[in-house]
């Protein structure tokens, strides 16, 4: 019922063979271009020449006379047999192992194939069993991947593999593809494999989905919330490593290509991390119920728009395709996520008597900085703001102390000096904090702040923070009711800029 609803819900907005083949395919994928992601040799030459990484292949089959050649006692121990020219995963063989004391190896599904059932299935690539359209093909080994250990756990024996979607360069949609016992240890949808959405800004998988079979409509899946074998996994929550590298690769590969549509298919090695297997110019449209989203509906969305570096095009990406996690989390715990670097507006003195040149708020990039208890503000910026009464305080506060009892001295003075009765409303008292450096006295004022969706008043510590990449950074005091992701990050601002309102 949950899939069918999202059929009807989404029906406008999903992505259709029809449109598939002539609006995209034909359109934005020239035949030349096409014609280089159907053959996966050329697609390599294509990739090693610009420093992508890829697997290493062992060896090139052309013809009869190749296949025996083949000296079976030097063979390696595990690698993969693939058609050049196949289709939905048809034809490619995993070979896990060698059979002890026999001139035999491991497959995937856990058959033992002998040379003559190796070199029958290399006949049948020859012969274009596995190929487009069944024309005479190319078989090639290459290395086999070594399973990540994060997405190990997942997968039956198989290796998995993380496909994008890619539109004029940039990123649409992606899902993770687990190998399962009724694939034979491949990860291809149709084959019956696991396809698992993956949210665009965070790398954390969403919606799993399998083949349940076929009817008069088409394919029919399954929504499913467990691998399908033993020990019966979660699949929603799993964080992709090297995600931002991967949507980097995909973006960097598109860009080699005359393809204005594609899919590129990446896997992750346990050592060299990820290496891309080939690229597909006539991508399923399976990924739609994975992601419970319509590709079309995404297309129009960036129709139009233009980005020149890859950095770009994946924050516009991530901008636009993520977050289905963070509501998820934000909706069960009650806490909204933010993350190590946040653009906050920042409020100015409200008491500022009227002047020609009243403070505005400013937005600026702040550090949360769960390392320290209380939130810090840059004295500066604190009187740019308004809060010009701070100069009567800054001389006294200046000092620092190495010892404790004597910096607890002088802040019992600073309370004596300057009683509540006669300080302005916004200051709210003096506070003793200790840093790197020692321990200082610092004014404490009152601002009104909107970090994220809220609206609050905060506590800062006034300080000389000129010699320091953020003007202000929030302390844990100040971070109740939100949860922090250490992975969303905007990078270093300029030195203290602004924005006005």
């Amino acid at each position: 019922m949950k899939l069918f609803s999202f059929l009807t819900e989404f029906n406008s907005q999903i992505l259709g063979i029809n449109y598939r083949n002539q609006e995209l395919m034909r359109k934005l994928n020239p035949k030349k271009a096409r014609r280089l992601a159907d053959s996966k040799l050329f697609t390599k030459k294509i990739l090693r020449k610009n420093k992508i990484a890829i697997p290493e292949i062992y060896r090139i089959i052309r013809n009869e006379a190749e296949i025996d050649s083949i000296d079976w006692e030097t063979f390696p121990k595990s690698f993969v047999i693939k058609p050049n020219r196949g289709a939905q995963g048809k034809g490619i063989k995993v070979f896990y192992g060698r059979k002890k004391k026999q001139l035999a190896w491991i497959a995937a599904d856990g058959q033992v194939y002998t040379p003559a059932q190796i070199i029958k299935h290399l006949n049948d690539i020859l012969l274009g069993r596995f190929s487009l359209g069944h024309k005479r093909d190319i078989a090639f080994i290459e290395e086999r991947i070594q399973n990540h250990p994060v997405l190990k756990p997942y997968s039956y024996k198989g290796i998995p593999d993380i496909r994008i979607i890619i539109y004029k360069g940039i990123p649409l949609m992606g899902m993770l593809r687990l190998p399962t016992k009724k694939a034979g240890g491949t990860a291809n949808l149709h084959a019956g494999g696991i396809s698992v959405g993956i949210d665009m800004a965070s790398g954390i998988t969403t919606t799993a989905i399998h083949l349940r079979g076929f009817d008069l409509i088409g394919d029919r899946y399954e929504i499913i919330e467990t691998t399908l074998e033993k020990p019966f996994l979660q699949l929603r929550g799993i964080q992709i490593p090297y995600w931002k590298k991967i949507l980097e690769l995909a973006v960097r590969v598109q860009k080699l290509t005359d393809l204005g549509y594609l899919a590129i298919d990446v896997a992750i090695d346990r050592n060299k991390g990820p290496v891309v297997l080939e690229l597909n110019a006539r991508p399923g449209l399976g990924i739609q119920m994975a992601n419970q989203a319509g590709l079309l509906e995404r297309i129009n969305r960036v129709k139009g728009m233009k980005v020149k570096t890859v950095t770009k095009a994946i924050k516009l990406s991530q901008a636009l395709f993520g977050g289905e996690i963070e509501e998820e989390v934000e909706q069960l715990t009650g806490r909204q996520i933010i993350g190590i670097i946040e653009t906050i507006k920042i409020f100015p003195n409200p008491n500022v008597k009227k002047k020609k040149r009243k403070p505005k708020p400013e937005k600026i990039k702040a550090k949360i900085d769960t390392g320290a208890l209380y939130s810090s503000l840059d004295y500066k910026l604190a009187l740019r703001l308004g809060y010009n009464f701070l100069e009567q305080y800054r001389e006294v506060t200046q000092k620092g102390f190495k010892d404790h009892e004597e910096a607890v001295r002088f802040w019992k003075t600073m309370k004596d000096l300057f009683p509540p009765e006669d300080r302005p409303e916004q200051l709210a008292y003096f506070s003793l904090v200790k840093s790197s450096n020692g321990f200082s006295v610092r004014p404490t004022i009152k601002v009104k702040i909107e970090l994220g969706e809220e609206t609050k008043e905060v506590l800062f510590t006034i300080a000389d923070r000129s010699s320091l990449n953020y003007a202000t950074i929030i302390g844990r005091r100040d971070l109740k009711g939100f949860l922090i992701d250490p992975t969303k990050t905007f990078g270093l601002p300029n030195k203290f800029s602004k924005t006005t309102e």
